[in-house]
Protein backbone atom coordinates (compact mmCIF):
# COMPACT_ATOMS: atom_id res chain seq x y z
CA UNK A 1 0.00 0.00 0.00
CA UNK A 2 2.95 2.40 0.76
CA UNK A 3 4.78 1.34 -2.13
CA UNK A 4 2.13 2.55 -4.46
CA UNK A 5 0.80 5.29 -2.39
CA UNK A 6 4.55 6.75 -2.87
CA UNK A 7 5.00 5.88 -6.65
CA UNK A 8 1.74 7.57 -6.74
CA UNK A 9 3.34 10.49 -5.53
CA UNK A 10 6.66 10.69 -7.04
CA UNK A 11 4.81 9.97 -10.78
CA UNK A 12 2.44 13.25 -9.54
CA UNK A 13 5.34 15.41 -8.91
CA UNK A 14 7.47 14.17 -12.44
CA UNK A 15 3.92 14.95 -14.45
CA UNK A 16 4.03 18.68 -12.70
CA UNK A 17 7.61 19.40 -13.11
CA UNK A 18 6.92 17.89 -16.63
CA UNK A 19 4.31 20.30 -17.26
CA UNK A 20 6.37 23.36 -15.73
CA UNK A 21 9.09 23.00 -17.85
CA UNK A 22 7.20 22.51 -20.87
CA UNK A 23 5.10 25.79 -19.95
CA UNK A 24 8.73 27.62 -19.50
CA UNK A 25 10.05 26.36 -22.74
CA UNK A 26 7.14 27.28 -25.00
CA UNK A 27 7.52 30.78 -23.53
CA UNK A 28 11.07 31.11 -23.72
CA UNK A 29 11.55 29.75 -27.29
CA UNK A 30 8.42 32.32 -28.55
CA UNK A 31 10.88 34.98 -27.55
CA UNK A 32 13.77 33.46 -29.25
CA UNK A 33 11.86 31.95 -32.87
CA UNK A 34 9.45 35.20 -32.84
CA UNK A 35 12.38 37.34 -34.83
CA UNK A 36 13.08 34.79 -37.45
CA UNK A 37 9.21 34.16 -38.70
CA UNK A 38 8.92 35.17 -42.25
CA UNK A 39 5.19 36.25 -42.79
CA UNK A 40 3.36 34.24 -45.87
CA UNK A 41 2.50 37.56 -47.23
CA UNK A 42 6.18 38.16 -47.40
CA UNK A 43 6.75 34.84 -49.21
CA UNK A 44 4.01 35.18 -52.06
CA UNK A 45 5.94 38.49 -52.90
CA UNK A 46 9.16 37.19 -54.26
CA UNK A 47 7.85 35.06 -57.81
CA UNK A 48 5.95 38.46 -58.82
CA UNK A 49 9.23 40.48 -59.18
CA UNK A 50 10.92 40.87 -62.40
CA UNK A 51 14.19 43.27 -61.71
CA UNK A 52 15.66 46.19 -63.90
CA UNK A 53 17.34 43.86 -66.06
CA UNK A 54 16.91 44.62 -69.77
CA UNK A 55 15.47 42.32 -72.01
CA UNK A 56 18.74 40.40 -73.68
CA UNK A 57 20.56 40.59 -69.95
CA UNK A 58 17.45 38.52 -68.61
CA UNK A 59 18.02 35.93 -71.06
CA UNK A 60 21.65 36.00 -71.11
CA UNK A 61 21.20 35.28 -67.13
CA UNK A 62 18.58 32.89 -67.69
CA UNK A 63 20.71 30.43 -69.83
CA UNK A 64 23.21 30.44 -67.23
CA UNK A 65 21.04 29.75 -64.57
CA UNK A 66 19.07 26.82 -66.68
CA UNK A 67 22.70 25.56 -66.73
CA UNK A 68 23.37 25.80 -63.08
CA UNK A 69 19.54 24.01 -62.22
CA UNK A 70 20.39 21.15 -65.18
CA UNK A 71 23.79 20.50 -63.22
CA UNK A 72 22.22 20.07 -60.03
CA UNK A 73 19.04 17.95 -61.54
CA UNK A 74 21.76 15.71 -63.06
CA UNK A 75 24.33 15.35 -60.18
CA UNK A 76 26.78 13.55 -61.99
CA UNK A 77 30.10 14.07 -60.94
CA UNK A 78 31.71 13.28 -64.52
CA UNK A 79 30.22 16.27 -65.80
CA UNK A 80 31.31 18.65 -63.00
CA UNK A 81 34.75 19.75 -64.49
CA UNK A 82 31.93 20.95 -67.63
CA UNK A 83 30.11 22.55 -65.37
CA UNK A 84 32.80 24.66 -64.03
CA UNK A 85 33.80 25.52 -67.06
CA UNK A 86 30.34 26.58 -68.22
CA UNK A 87 29.55 28.54 -65.08
CA UNK A 88 32.83 29.78 -63.36
CA UNK A 89 36.05 31.61 -64.48
CA UNK A 90 39.03 30.45 -63.10
CA UNK A 91 40.70 33.89 -63.43
CA UNK A 92 37.91 35.41 -61.26
CA UNK A 93 37.68 35.20 -57.24
CA UNK A 94 34.72 33.18 -56.77
CA UNK A 95 32.70 32.33 -53.59
CA UNK A 96 29.97 30.33 -52.15
CA UNK A 97 27.63 30.24 -49.10
CA UNK A 98 26.08 26.95 -48.20
CA UNK A 99 23.01 26.81 -45.71
CA UNK A 100 24.92 25.60 -42.51
CA UNK A 101 27.71 27.42 -40.01
CA UNK A 102 31.17 27.46 -41.68
CA UNK A 103 29.75 26.66 -45.15
CA UNK A 104 31.77 29.74 -46.94
CA UNK A 105 34.03 28.49 -49.44
CA UNK A 106 36.15 30.83 -52.12
CA UNK A 107 37.98 30.09 -55.25
CA UNK A 108 37.64 28.27 -58.29
CA UNK A 109 38.72 24.74 -56.35
CA UNK A 110 37.26 24.92 -53.39
CA UNK A 111 33.61 25.55 -55.15
CA UNK A 112 33.97 22.99 -57.30
CA UNK A 113 34.16 20.47 -54.82
CA UNK A 114 31.20 21.94 -52.61
CA UNK A 115 29.00 21.46 -55.36
CA UNK A 116 30.50 18.01 -55.85
CA UNK A 117 29.51 17.62 -52.14
CA UNK A 118 25.90 18.95 -52.88
CA UNK A 119 25.50 16.57 -56.21
CA UNK A 120 26.71 13.40 -53.93
CA UNK A 121 24.86 14.28 -50.59
CA UNK A 122 22.33 16.68 -50.76
CA UNK A 123 18.90 16.52 -50.98
CA UNK A 124 17.12 17.32 -54.66
CA UNK A 125 17.34 21.06 -54.93
CA UNK A 126 15.16 22.59 -57.31
CA UNK A 127 14.50 26.95 -57.87
CA UNK A 128 12.17 28.87 -59.99
CA UNK A 129 14.35 29.99 -63.09
CA UNK A 130 11.73 31.61 -65.14
CA UNK A 131 11.14 33.01 -62.06
CA UNK A 132 14.06 34.91 -60.74
CA UNK A 133 14.77 38.28 -59.77
CA UNK A 134 17.36 39.88 -61.79
CA UNK A 135 18.66 43.21 -61.63
CA UNK A 136 21.31 44.23 -63.22
CA UNK A 137 24.02 47.40 -63.84
CA UNK A 138 26.73 47.31 -66.88
CA UNK A 139 28.40 43.71 -66.78
CA UNK A 140 27.27 42.67 -63.21
CA UNK A 141 23.81 40.91 -62.32
CA UNK A 142 22.38 39.84 -59.08
CA UNK A 143 19.38 37.20 -58.86
CA UNK A 144 17.45 36.21 -56.29
CA UNK A 145 14.67 32.87 -56.56
CA UNK A 146 13.08 30.66 -54.02
CA UNK A 147 13.03 26.98 -54.55
CA UNK A 148 12.90 23.78 -52.69
CA UNK A 149 15.52 20.84 -51.25
CA UNK A 150 13.54 17.33 -51.45
CA UNK A 151 14.84 15.37 -49.13
CA UNK A 152 14.76 11.56 -48.16
CA UNK A 153 12.00 12.19 -45.01
CA UNK A 154 11.01 16.39 -45.74
CA UNK A 155 11.33 19.09 -48.53
CA UNK A 156 12.60 22.28 -47.57
CA UNK A 157 12.29 25.70 -48.90
CA UNK A 158 15.15 27.65 -49.68
CA UNK A 159 15.89 31.12 -50.94
CA UNK A 160 18.51 31.11 -53.86
CA UNK A 161 20.71 34.56 -54.49
CA UNK A 162 23.84 34.74 -57.21
CA UNK A 163 26.21 37.44 -58.55
CA UNK A 164 27.00 36.86 -61.83
CA UNK A 165 29.63 38.84 -64.41
CA UNK A 166 29.40 39.32 -68.33
CA UNK A 167 32.42 37.48 -69.90
CA UNK A 168 31.42 37.99 -73.85
CA UNK A 169 28.54 36.57 -74.50
CA UNK A 170 28.52 34.00 -71.44
CA UNK A 171 26.95 35.60 -68.08
CA UNK A 172 29.48 33.65 -65.36
CA UNK A 173 28.62 33.03 -61.32
CA UNK A 174 31.04 34.82 -59.16
CA UNK A 175 29.10 34.38 -55.62
CA UNK A 176 26.05 31.90 -54.57
CA UNK A 177 24.61 31.63 -51.32
CA UNK A 178 21.61 29.12 -50.52
CA UNK A 179 19.54 30.01 -47.52
CA UNK A 180 16.71 28.24 -45.65
CA UNK A 181 13.41 29.69 -45.81
CA UNK A 182 11.86 28.02 -42.93
CA UNK A 183 7.89 27.56 -42.69
CA UNK A 184 6.52 28.40 -39.54
CA UNK A 185 6.64 25.18 -37.13
CA UNK A 186 3.38 23.76 -35.58
CA UNK A 187 2.66 24.08 -31.52
CA UNK A 188 3.90 20.29 -31.66
CA UNK A 189 7.26 20.90 -33.82
CA UNK A 190 7.98 24.04 -31.73
CA UNK A 191 7.79 22.87 -27.98
CA UNK A 192 9.92 19.32 -29.37
CA UNK A 193 12.40 21.43 -30.94
CA UNK A 194 13.12 23.74 -28.62
CA UNK A 195 13.33 21.13 -25.69
CA UNK A 196 15.90 19.63 -27.88
CA UNK A 197 17.73 22.24 -28.33
CA UNK A 198 17.25 24.06 -24.72
CA UNK A 199 17.66 20.44 -22.61
CA UNK A 200 18.84 18.18 -25.42
CA UNK A 201 19.77 15.56 -23.18
CA UNK A 202 18.13 15.71 -20.00
CA UNK A 203 14.60 15.90 -21.25
CA UNK A 204 15.41 12.71 -22.60
CA UNK A 205 16.34 10.85 -19.59
CA UNK A 206 13.79 12.03 -18.07
CA UNK A 207 10.93 11.24 -20.27
CA UNK A 208 12.94 7.90 -20.08
CA UNK A 209 12.80 7.58 -16.14
CA UNK A 210 9.00 8.71 -15.94
CA UNK A 211 8.15 5.14 -18.36
CA UNK A 212 10.47 3.00 -16.37
CA UNK A 213 8.56 4.24 -13.15
CA UNK A 214 5.31 3.84 -14.67
CA UNK A 215 5.76 0.10 -15.60
CA UNK A 216 6.86 -1.22 -12.22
Amino acid sequence: MKVGLTRRRVLGSLAVALLALGSFVVGFGACLNLRGAISNSVRSKYPRQTGDATLSVRAGVLDALSAFQAGYVKRDPKELDYFMDRLFSKADDVSLLGTDAGEWVRGYPAVSEFIRGDWQNWGDFRFDVDGAVISASGDIAWITSIGMVHGRRADRPIRFTAVLKRDGDRWLFRQLQFQWEERDPSPTEFLRLTLVKLVPGKFRDFAKTLRSISQR
